[in-house]
C-alpha cells in the first residue's frame, strides 16, 4: 500500500515538474505580451533622405512592426523589423519631404494597436558651429541681393549671438535662381575687431549634400580694417535640390577671429548664422514658371515608369540630372513619353529642349 502511494506521488510530482518545465520554456510572448501600442516613439537623426525611429522596448515584446510613408494620400510601406529590435532606420527617404510613421507591437502573430501617428521633415543636418564669445566682435548685418529681376533682397539685422539659426524665420528667406551671376552678399561687423584677424566666410550648400565645401564658398575676406565685407557670387546650374519653394538648402555666415576653414567647429570670438536659401528656375517663380509651363509640362509627378510631357506637337530632346546636377539621361521623348522605370526612387530635374527645366520624384 506504502508502495503504491509513493508510486503515485512520484507520478504526480513528475507531472508537476513537466508542466512547469514546459510552461517555462514557452515564449514569454505567449503568455504576458499585449496589444497595447508602443510608449516613447520617437524620430531621430534626421537627414535628407534617412531618419531613425525608435520606441519604448517591452521586455515581453520580441516583434514590433513599422509602417511610414509620405504625408498625403500614398501607401503604407512596412520594412522587415527584425525582432528583439527596438530602433529601426528608415534609408532611400525622398529629400524635403513630410512623412508620417507609426508602431505597433506583434503579440502571438497578432498586430496590436497603433502608436500615435508622428510628421516628421526630411532635411539636411549641418555640421555645429558657434563662437564662446560674441562681445567683442559679432555681425550686426547680413544682406544678400539676387541679381534677377522680381526676387527681394533679404535683409537681416542681428544683436550679438555665439550662433544663430535664421532658418526658421521667414523674413530671412534668401531666393536665387540657376545660373545666376553678379548676386551679392554683404556682411557688417561690428566690435573690437582686429583688422589682422578678422574673418568673414560665407558658404551655400549648392550641391545639397550638407558639408560646406571650397567650391560653396561666396565670400572669403581676411584682415579687412572695413567694418562691411561685400563679394559677388553665382549660382551654378542646376545647384542642388532646388527648383522648388518648398525645399531649400543652407548658407552659413562665419565671423570669426581665427581662419573656419569647413563652416565647422567652434572658436574664440565672432558669430554664427545660418539662412534658408531657396533656388528656382526662374526669378518670378509665382509668375513666369506658370506663363512658361503653359506651353510645356510634364505629368503625373510623382511618377513611377514614365513621364508625360505637355504642350509639344512632336518628340522633342531631354536631360535628366540627379539632384548633384550629374547628368543620367539624354535622348528623344518617345511619343511625347520619357521613360523613367531604370531610375532609383528620388528627386531629378529634367531638361527639355534646352529651355524649359522640371524637378520631379521618382517613386
Amino acid at each position: 500500500m506504502i508502495r503504491n502511494l509513493f508510486y503515485l506521488f512520484f507520478i504526480f510530482s513528475t507531472f508537476n515538474l513537466s508542466q512547469g518545465k514546459n510552461f517555462s520554456e514557452k515564449s514569454k510572448l505567449d503568455y504576458f505580451c499585449d496589444l497595447l501600442a508602443p510608449a516613447n516613439v520617437a524620430v531621430t537623426n534626421i537627414s535628407h533622405t534617412a531618419a531613425t525611429v525608435s520606441w519604448a522596448n517591452d521586455p515581453n515584446t520580441s516583434d514590433y512592426i513599422i509602417e511610414f510613408r509620405p504625408v498625403g494620400n500614398y501607401p503604407w510601406t512596412s520594412p522587415l523589423v527584425p525582432s528583439n529590435q527596438n530602433v529601426y532606420n528608415l534609408n532611400g527617404l525622398l529629400p524635403c519631404t513630410a512623412y508620417e510613421v507609426r508602431v505597433a507591437k506583434i503579440c502571438n502573430n497578432v498586430p496590436g494597436a497603433w502608436s500615435a501617428i508622428l510628421v516628421f521633415n526630411t532635411k539636411l543636418n549641418y555640421c555645429t558651429s558657434e563662437s564662446a564669445n560674441s562681445g567683442l566682435m559679432h555681425l550686426s548685418n547680413v544682406t544678400v541681393t539676387p541679381s534677377s529681376t522680381g526676387l527681394s533682397q533679404m535683409v537681416s539685422n542681428s544683436a550679438a549671438s555665439l550662433y544663430t539659426d535664421y532658418r526658421p524665420d521667414a523674413t530671412r528667406k534668401v531666393y536665387l535662381t540657376w545660373d545666376s551671376a553678379n548676386n551679392t552678399i554683404s556682411a557688417t561687423k561690428i566690435g573690437a575687431i582686429n583688422s589682422n584677424a578678422a574673418f568673414v566666410t560665407a558658404w551655400i550648400d549648392f550641391n545639397a549634400n550638407g558639408t560646406f565645401e571650397t567650391s560653396e564658398i561666396i565670400m572669403n575676406h581676411t584682415s579687412s580694417s572695413a567694418n562691411i565685407s561685400t563679394n559677388t557670387f553665382s549660382v551654378p546650374s542646376l545647384a542642388s535640390v532646388g527648383g522648388s519653394i518648398d525645399c531649400a538648402v543652407t548658407m552659413r555666415v562665419v565671423f570669426s577671429n581665427t581662419a573656419v576653414t569647413n563652416g565647422c567647429g567652434n572658436f574664440a570670438y565672432g558669430e554664427v548664422e545660418d539662412y534658408d536659401v531657396y533656388l528656382s528656375t526662374e526669378a518670378n517663380l509665382a509668375v513666369n514658371e506658370t506663363i512658361k509651363n503653359k506651353k510645356i509640362g510634364i505629368y503625373p509627378n510623382p511618377a513611377s515608369d514614365v513621364l508625360n510631357i505637355s504642350g509639344i506637337s512632336c518628340d522633342i530632346d531631354f536631360e535628366i540630372y540627379n539632384s548633384a546636377g550629374q547628368k543620367l539621361q539624354k535622348g528623344k521623348t518617345k511619343n511625347k513619353t520619357v521613360n523613367i522605370s531604370g531610375l532609383i526612387k528620388g528627386i531629378y530635374f529634367i531638361r527639355l529642349n534646352e529651355n524649359s527645366k522640371f524637378k520631379f520624384i521618382k517613386k
